[in-house]
């Protein structure tokens, strides 16, 4: 599904995964209140275990497309993309011509994930076909020129930088996204990665390891890009522009089926926002709406919404956004 001449999309860069998804009934943090766990050797009797499509890029791909906006995504898989995920994206539409698939490696990236009946969750990521060198760069994608923003999702720092680099280039706004992987990160990478891009999104605990392992103080972050936006789960979304910040309260009734993916789905609420011309705060609060929909389905890639039934439900709670 080629992009027409003269309409703008999003290019999402970032990983194609297989997520083993498994539940345990109780909370983490009543497990290690019960016991003294002197080292992370701990073993929890899981009630679900099931495997689901995933993988950040492709989850933010998803919620778009969902959402009627165009979008590109740029990504590397195994040989198993090809069992079941390829028919899945092309049955719901979503273009996979960019999606390069290595036959020399096995397997996709590979997400090993516990939730809590809370929504905290234990992540294990391998990256499996991600870094493979058969990954186009953006500057050799068909009408790049008509692209409004890319977002790099996720992945190891070489990946990202090589991705930055090339979009810094043409011109097209980044969103920088590290995700988790921020830990394994060098002060070199982190910095490179914050110069080239114009918004960061992240969550408040890897915030905390971005400026540790980049030896950056919060003002200095917020100096080397126009937005920082700084997800707490259901406490909600700090938006900080030019030194200024604006509070997004969370939803704070969703029901909780799954959290896996909710950052994500508020990352794909948030560039709908953008591509809808709204400024950065509608655009979290949308994020959060998106984040709340995720949240009440099992699995990353089964909600369904329209661009119609977003805004709905974003009226019923934050109101009627001022234009």
């Amino acid at each position: 599904m080629p992009m027409t001449n003269n309409e703008p999309w999003v290019l999402v860069c970032g990983s194609i995964a297989l997520d083993f998804v498994g539940r345990y009934d109780g909370s983490f943090a009543d497990y290690q209140d019960r016991y003294d766990i002197k080292a992370l050797n701990i073993s929890l009797q899981l009630t679900e275990l099931r495997a689901s499509f995933g993988g950040c890029g492709m989850n933010i791909t998803y919620g778009l497309h969902k959402l009627s906006t165009p979008v590109t995504p740029l990504s590397a898989a195994g040989v198993d993309f090809m069992d079941h995920y390829h028919q899945h994206l092309t049955e719901i539409g979503i273009r996979t011509d960019y999606i390069a698939v290595d036959s020399s490696l096995p397997r996709c990236a590979t997400a090993l994930v516990i939730g809590d009946s809370k929504g905290n969750q234990i992540t294990g990521f391998h990256a499996g076909a991600s870094p493979s060198l058969m990954r186009k760069l953006p500057s050799e994608i068909e009408n790049i020129e008509q692209c409004r923003v890319a977002i790099l999702a996720p992945e190891d720092a070489p990946i990202m930088l090589r991705q930055a680099r090339d979009l810094h280039g043409l011109k097209i706004p980044i969103i920088f996204d590290p995700g988790q992987g921020i830990a394994e990160f060098t002060e070199a990478d982190i910095l490179e990665l914050l110069t080239l891009s114009n918004t960061l999104i992240i969550n408040a605990h890897e915030y905390e390891i971005l400026k540790r392992n980049s030896e950056l103080s919060e003002e200095a972050v917020q100096r080397m890009v126009e937005k920082v936006i700084v997800t707490n789960g259901a406490k909600g979304v700090n938006v900080f522009t030019s030194g200024k910040m604006d509070h997004v309260d969370g939803i704070d009734k969703a029901r909780i089926a799954d959290s896996t993916g909710c950052g994500d789905a508020f990352r794909a609420g948030y560039l709908f926002g953008l591509m809808q011309d709204v400024d950065a705060i509608v655009s979290a609060e949308l994020g959060c709406v998106l984040a709340a929909i995720n949240l009440e389905n099992i699995d990353t890639q089964t909600y369904e919404i329209d661009a119609a039934g977003l805004w709905a439900r974003h009226e019923a709670a934050y109101g009627n956004p001022e234009q």
